[in-house]
């Protein structure tokens, strides 16, 4: 089995539908140490920057080496994972300049795969849009709740950007838009673990839905910039108040293996 075979975002228009981390229903080994390494580094379980060790990696997993060096080498290629000659592998750094860089990128990309999917999608790409939106706005958690943002929320809320462009007609501006995402909601999860941090932004996703759906593409197109803008900011803020992620992380009990 090719590595990339496993990742959401190498194989099909679908990549970006919720599945259950349950090796038991996972197609192999690969594809469940596959999920569960990119879950552990988008949660912050591993903190930027960690070594990440074969033995650990095999023990947390239990699973033999072949899968988790095809996990470690997708990673690497979508950005979470750094691989360094002959020292093995680390967790992607994280830092203020490269949130900005993918953040602008991320806005770049999504904005025309948005567009795209206006002009083109159909009518079950508009029952997609409503179907994944019913689903993620009985979870959407209420402003000023001081909970944890919950795993089943961060795969509704990924699930539903990606309805939106699903009907652009480009894999590859897909695959770009998947890796972006990732790498920017690794920042946003890195540093707004409650949902009261997300109060002000996480009310616009019906805006941007019936945007979509109406075909106004002037008005979705702004909508989701301002989105993403707006949570970049709260990023930016919280990290600069913190200079750096170092509570953040304590307060998820991010884990240097």
């Amino acid at each position: 089995m090719i590595a990339a075979d496993a990742m959401p975002w190498a194989t099909s228009s679908l990549y970006w539908k919720r599945q259950e981390l349950d090796r038991s229903s996972a197609s192999s080994a690969s594809a469940y140490v596959l999920a569960r390494m990119r879950g552990d580094i988008l949660s912050a379980y591993f903190r930027p920057g960690a070594k990440l060790y074969l033995k650990i990696l095999m023990a947390r997993y239990a699973t033999s080496v072949a899968p988790v060096r095809e996990a470690l080498a997708v990673l690497s290629g979508a950005g979470l994972v750094i691989s360094e000659s002959q020292r093995g592998f680390r967790v992607a750094p994280a830092s203020r300049a490269d949130l900005i860089d993918v953040a602008a990128l991320r806005m770049q990309l999504e904005v025309t795969a948005l567009q795209l999917s206006i002009e083109r999608g159909g009518l079950a790409w508009v029952e997609g849009i409503c179907s994944v939106y019913e689903g993620f706005s009985h979870l959407s958690q209420k402003a000023g709740q001081h909970t944890p943002i919950s795993d089943v929320w961060e795969s509704y809320h990924r699930e539903f950007h990606f309805s939106l462009i699903a009907a652009c007609g480009s894999p590859t501006l897909l695959n770009f838009c998947s890796q972006l995402h990732d790498r920017f909601d690794r920042y946003r999860r890195l540093t707004l673990p409650y949902g009261s941090y997300m109060a002000g932004t996480a009310g616009d996703h019906e805006e941007i839905k019936d945007a979509a759906i109406r075909r106004d593409t002037r008005r979705a197109v702004a909508l989701i910039r301002q989105h993403i803008q707006s949570i970049t900011d709260i990023v930016l803020e919280r990290y600069d108040a913190d200079e750096g992620y170092g509570s953040c992380l304590r307060e998820r009990g991010a884990t240097t293996p």
